[in-house]
């Protein structure tokens, strides 16, 4: 893949549009910035106009280059131009936020390809906004809320390509080429999957709970739509449906096209897709599963939900008799509060808390936990060893003694949980 010249520049004509609102700078000026947003860029300044009797003119500077407008009220009529370098920004999504806004009745777009005289550019000299450089960089704010003001960590990646970024109707979702993990698939400038560490995760979520458990055949993924983990229960010859629910279409159909272990699982029959809230599509189910999985984001936006008690509470009655929930726990080094919230609440609800760990090298500290809740009576060594020897012949990390050995935790961990879990751990 090269990229032909250095920019793309989009003009749109929008018609037939409500002249109050064509005159309206501050919601314009709104518009103009969701709508940069939207298209996946980097919002770094804006400056708008009132003119008299009418019109307003703006800009908006970005990272990638600049978004400007200029409106005609007399004529109902805007004219925007879109530049962005590189091939990375979805300009069409800022436009079709104007459409949303403004319901013109005709709209006409064009795009020209800027710099394309200086021929094919190599991508290893491009950064992450298209621009040449000599490297580019993603990073990971880690800490309080993630953000780079409040964080206290950062995690950065070489950008051997931008494959994708886009901003869907929740989220921003990003997929980059690094040089060490292969394939990374971004959600909010958060690394949720990479193609040479994911199965550690989705392994040590799916399979530990599917052997305790012994025999699930109806499974529920909350969240997953990278579909790694779809991926490993199917290898479950019990299984005979996966019902997925997330909230974001575009992260599956993203995951489905860029990410190379995704796409196959999406293709088996026994999957059903379900694109909504997790804890809302759980609040009318009763007895309807054996194993619930919650893949979740960090407790952030939507995903906050899904660790609030609850969500716990629907997730057990949604349980069949002998039926376990395992959910993703967060990081051991770095989110100390946050996991222990989760843990309190999960405890509220489920008599028996498991929590177990795994090492995955791309999530903030590496050390992850995992939390199973059940009301059956369980013991972390008392598994079928034959039936996890089967699943680990399919498997890149799991085993028995790695499923085993999973539950034998470090001692400032044990006692942590001590006061955690005085007695359900």
């Amino acid at each position: 893949m090269k990229m032909t010249g250095l920019g793309t520049h989009l003009l749109a004509d929008l018609y037939g549009c409500d002249a109050g609102r064509l005159n309206d700078i501050q919601f314009l000026k709104r518009t103009a910035l969701e709508g940069v947003r939207r298209s996946g860029a980097t919002v770094m300044g804006d400056h708008f106009k009132q003119f008299v009797p009418q019109g307003v003119s703006g800009v908006v500077i970005i990272a990638e280059s600049h978004l400007t407008l200029h409106t005609w009220p007399e004529f109902s009529y805007i004219g925007i131009d879109y530049f962005t370098c590189g091939d990375a920004i979805d300009t069409e999504a800022a436009v079709d936020h104007f459409r949303e806004q403004l319901r013109p009745g005709r709209v006409e777009i064009s795009r020209h390809r800027r710099g394309a005289g200086l021929g094919d550019i190599p991508p290893e000299s491009w950064n992450s906004a298209g621009r040449p450089s000599s490297g580019a960089w993603e990073t990971e704010y880690a800490g309080n809320d993630g953000s780079p003001e409040k964080s206290y960590l950062a995690y950065r990646y070489l950008v051997k390509e931008t494959v994708l970024r886009v901003r869907s109707a929740h989220q921003e979702i990003q997929v980059i080429e690094n040089p060490a993990y292969g394939r990374m698939l971004w959600l909010d400038q958060a690394v949720q999957s990479a193609e040479k560490d994911e199965f550690v995760y989705h392994e040590m979520l799916g399979h530990v709970p599917a052997v305790l458990h012994g025999s699930p055949r109806l499974v529920l993924i909350v969240g997953g739509g990278d579909g790694g983990l779809l991926r490993e229960m199917l290898k479950h010859e019990t299984v005979e449906q996966i019902d997925l629910v997330d909230i974001d279409a575009r992260v599956v159909d993203v995951s489905r096209q860029y990410l190379p272990f995704a796409e196959k699982a999406f293709e088996d029959p026994r999957v059903h897709l379900f694109f909504e809230d997790g804890a809302r599509y759980l609040q009318d189910k009763e007895k309807a599963y054996d194993l619930i999985l919650v893949d979740s984001t960090d407790p952030v936006g939507p995903g906050k939900n899904l660790y609030k008690k609850a969500f716990y509470t629907d997730c057990k009655r949604a349980l069949k008799e002998g039926g376990l929930l395992a959910a993703q726990a967060l990081s051991v080094w770095l989110q100390e509060e946050e996991q222990a919230a989760m843990l309190q609440n999960l405890s509220g609800v489920f008599s028996r808390v498991l929590p177990y760990l795994a090492t995955v090298p791309t999530y903030p500290g590496a050390l992850w936990a995992f939390a199973i809740g059940s009301e059956r009576s369980l013991s972390p060594h008392g598994f079928e060893r034959a039936y996890a020897r089967r699943i680990s012949g399919r498997c890149r990390y799991y085993n028995p003694n790695v499923h085993e050995g999973a539950f034998y935790l470090p001692n400032f961990f044990q006692k942590r949980l001590e006061k955690l879990l005085p007695s359900r751990h």
